[in-house]
C-alpha cells in the first residue's frame, strides 16, 4: 500500500494564541516554518522524556549573558546527548 518510510502531511494553524509562535515562524519562508516546527517539536519530546519541569519565570531582573551562555551550554550538550 506505501512505501516502508511513510511520510505523514500535517496542517498546524498557529493562531493569536501563540504570539511568541507567531513572531519566530513569521519571518521564515513555508518550508522553513515546517523545518522550525519539527525541530521545536523535538525539543519538547526530549524535555518531556527527561522529566524536565516547565521553566518558572525569573525572579529578579534578566540573566546576564554568561548565565545565559551557561544555560545554553547545558541544553546544546543535553540534547547531543543521546546522539551518536
Amino acid at each position: 500500500m506505501g512505501s516502508a518510510e511513510s511520510s505523514w502531511r500535517i496542517v498546524v494553524r498557529i493562531g493569536v494564541t501563540h504570539p511568541e509562535l507567531q513572531g519566530d515562524l513569521a519571518p521564515l519562508p513555508s518550508r522553513a516554518r515546517a523545518e522550525r516546527l519539527r525541530q521545536l517539536a523535538l525539543v519538547g519530546l526530549h524535555c518531556l522524556r527527561a522529566g524536565s519541569t516547565p521553566m518558572q519565570p525569573a525572579k529578579n531582573a534578566a540573566e546576564t549573558d554568561s548565565e545565559l551562555t551557561a544555560r545554553r551550554n547545558r541544553l546544546l550538550r543535553s540534547l547531543g546527548a543521546g546522539v551518536e
